[in-house]
C-alpha cells in the first residue's frame, strides 16, 4: 500500500498460536502411539487357557 495509516495486523500471534497447536497435536499423537504399542505388547504376553472342559448338554 502506498498510504498505510493503520499498523499492520498482528500476524505473529496467529502464527505462534498455530505453532503451539501443531506441537500439541504432534505430542499427543506420539504419546498415544507409545501407549498403544505398550498396551499391545502387554496384551500379546497374556495367555488364555482354553483347556477348560466345555459343558456338554444332555437331555
Amino acid at each position: 500500500m502506498f498510504l498505510q495509516i493503520l499498523p499492520p495486523d498482528p500476524v505473529s500471534t496467529t502464527e505462534n498460536f498455530l505453532d503451539t497447536q501443531l506441537i500439541l497435536v504432534v505430542a499427543g499423537l506420539a504419546i498415544s502411539v507409545f501407549v498403544i504399542l505398550k498396551l499391545s505388547k502387554f496384551l500379546s504376553k497374556l495367555k488364555i487357557n482354553k483347556t477348560a472342559e466345555k459343558p456338554s448338554y444332555t437331555s
